[in-house]
């Protein structure tokens, strides 16, 4: 009975490094997959003709960053507004006086196969995926 268990271990341990990649790995499909998002966010966001000096426009001020939202190093990117996070948030989800226009969800949908696609490319690169 022990020998089954010694080779179910090892067969789990051989089935996970080739399913999960590591750290350095997540993170380059993640930054991959932002990136596409990133841009295809900034194409979605509204621009106006107002002329904000100290922030610019929200079209200008789509970002990614390589960490989560608290800014840990886990393998997770991070797609935003930065400092103009609030107004996207008023335009994305309407308000009384605003109807919404849910721009940031159709980005996400319309793009999820494009960031799969970004980080799968990614994951073959480094893992020899198929």
């Amino acid at each position: 009975m022990g020998d089954f268990g010694l080779q179910l271990d090892q067969f789990v341990n051989q089935v996970e490094k080739l399913a999960v990649p590591n750290l350095e790995v997540q993170k380059a499909m993640t930054s991959a997959g932002a990136k596409v998002l990133e841009e295809r966010l900034r194409e979605a966001t509204p621009r106006t003709n107002h002329k904000d000096v100290k922030y610019g426009h929200l079209q200008d001020n789509v970002m990614s960053q390589g960490t989560d939202i608290n800014g840990e190093d886990n393998g997770n990117a991070t797609v935003g507004f930065g400092k103009k996070a609030y107004i996207a948030r008023f335009l994305n989800d309407g308000t009384i006086k605003m109807a919404a226009t849910h721009f940031v969800d159709n980005a996400r949908r319309a793009s999820a196969d494009d960031v799969f696609e970004a980080e799968k490319k990614i994951y073959d690169e480094r893992l020899g995926g198929k």
